[in-house]
């Protein structure tokens, strides 16, 4: 499957998955929604896994401490939800992208362009005028 579909089923995905946060933060503490939310996308992440494991699922030392930077994201994701409006968290914590962009750019020789430059100026852009 084309990475552009790939991407555009995660944005529709991770775009319910934020809407559906936001409303579970009006019934639930935000411990136990970034408890069940994680939990809960176990499933599909296992299936996917074992469907396709094609040679160990031994850690490495990167994709631990990916994990553990990922789980540190969405408690604080989960805690600023449920203490400021959707329309500013999801944005700002969105911006995350900026980070793995200049990274790549920086240290894995990633090519940059003027049009890159511009879409990270305008993410950034978007961000600052979506939380005002």
């Amino acid at each position: 499957m084309d990475y552009r579909l790939l991407s555009g089923i995660a944005l529709v995905f991770w775009g319910v998955w934020g809407y559906l946060s936001k409303l579970a933060t009006r019934q639930s503490p935000d411990a136990g929604i970034a408890l069940w939310a994680t939990l809960a996308s176990l499933v599909p992440i296992a299936a996917f896994a074992l469907a396709g494991a094609k040679t160990g699922l031994r850690p490495t030392w990167l994709i631990v401490v990916a994990g553990l930077a990922a789980g540190i994201a969405t408690i604080a994701f989960y805690m600023a939800l449920s203490r400021g409006p959707a329309s500013v968290v999801l944005p700002l914590t969105g911006m995350y992208i900026l980070i793995p962009a200049v990274l790549g750019i920086a240290f894995l020789r990633e090519p940059v362009s003027l049009t890159k430059i511009l879409g990270l100026v305008c993410a950034a852009l978007a961000v600052f005028f979506l939380s005002r």
